[in-house]
This record gives C-alpha cells, structure tokens and sequence, in this order.
C-alpha cells in the first residue's frame, strides 16, 4: 500500500467514494489556549496494486514537538481488487483529535503500526501557536 495524499483540510467530507475539501493545506492553527484537544480535518488517499493488501491497516499518528504520540487513527477495511484494474483506490477524511500540550511543530504522517515507527509516507508538519492579539495598523501616521 502505498499513500497517494495526506493533508490537513480546512474541511473535508467523503461523498460516493471521493472526497469534497476546502483550504488545502491548512498548514497552521492559532489556539486560544493550551493545552487542549485539537480536532482537525484530515485526507488520506491510498493505493495498492491490485493481486494484495485485502485486508490492509492504517494508522494515522500526530506526534507534537518532542516526538511523543498525541493522538492516533486506526483505519482497517477489506479491499478486493477493483475488477480487472492493475490498481485500486481508497479516500478517508478523518476528524482527527489530538493533544496539545505546547506550541511548536506537530507531525501528522501515516504508519502501518499503532507505535508510529513504520512510516507509509513521510509525515506532514502543522505549527501550532497561541493566539495572539493583533495590534491594529496607523498607516505609518
């Protein structure tokens, strides 16, 4: 199995197959507080040459800034070939919960292990930070 996409969405819903998403990639969030739970849409999209991986896994894992597991997916589903294709296809959207414990660069990658240390894909890093107040502009006056 191989991972074809893995992005954090501004919103994502799968409909007949396919997934519909907006702001692609959300590539940071601006927290009001921490830590807490953070939820937060994510697209994977993954393929396989058709003759195996029927019964595949895939977890999901966001790490925070130290490396440490902050929260996890599990996907598992029976995937038969697609008739006489050479290939086939599979689309999730998640809403993929997570701990903040600080501010700083969080991965979001895919694995073939609950423990995160087999990577399908190479992860995708989101910055996390605290909410600040923006001052309002003069115009140079």
């Amino acid at each position: 199995m191989h991972v074809s996409a893995l992005l954090v969405a501004g919103s994502a819903t799968l409909e007949d197959g396919a997934i519909n998403a907006l702001r692609i990639p959300t590539t940071n969030y601006e927290l009001d507080q921490i830590p807490m739970w953070l939820t937060i849409p994510i697209v994977a999209v993954v393929h396989a040459p058709a003759g195996g991986d029927y019964d595949p896994e895939l977890f999901i894992v966001c790490k925070d800034p130290k490396g440490e597991r902050r929260g996890a997916a599990r996907s598992i589903w029976h995937w038969p070939d697609d008739d006489q294709k050479p290939s086939k296809y599979r689309c999730f959207s998640y809403d993929f919960s997570f701990a903040v414990e600080s501010e700083g660069e969080y991965t979001i990658g895919a694995y073939r292990d609950a423990d995160a240390t087999d990577e399908i894909a190479t992860p995708i890093p989101i910055l996390i930070t605290l909410a600040t107040d923006r001052p309002i502009g003069s115009n140079g006056a």
